[in-house]
């Protein structure tokens, strides 16, 4: 099952990146340059989707919150995977578009599986 789409940055400055975002996301992580972010209104939203709203949002950014963005040496949106017994298989697909975009943006695509609920 999929869960989230967390952004998780590394870099300098970033505190000041949240102020930006506004009430768009909300900080799960914040140490001295780590940031992890989730978007406030994912809901359930299919992979993708998610995927196109953080492009959407990091597109959207003002100059000085893009010139933060450009100097992360991490930038990762790490998709949480829910693990089970069943079903055997499941299918949670990327468009070609939002590789795109997320490589346009130097965004890497990470996978956290987590073991099935016991």
């Amino acid at each position: 099952m999929f869960l989230n789409v967390d952004l998780d940055l590394r870099g300098v400055g970033l505190e000041e990146l949240p102020g930006y975002l506004g009430s768009s996301v909300q900080v799960m992580h914040q140490a001295a340059q780590q940031l992890s972010l989730e978007l406030s209104d994912s809901g359930n939203d299919p992979l993708d989707v998610t995927l196109a709203k953080w492009i959407e949002l990091i597109q959207s950014l003002p100059k000085p919150a893009r010139a933060i963005w450009d100097r992360c040496e991490l930038r990762s949106m790490n998709i949480g995977i829910q693990s089970a017994e069943k079903p055997h298989a499941a299918l949670f697909a990327i468009s070609s578009t939002t590789v795109s975009e997320l490589a346009g943006l130097q965004a890497e695509i990470a996978l956290t599986v987590y073991a099935p609920h016991k």
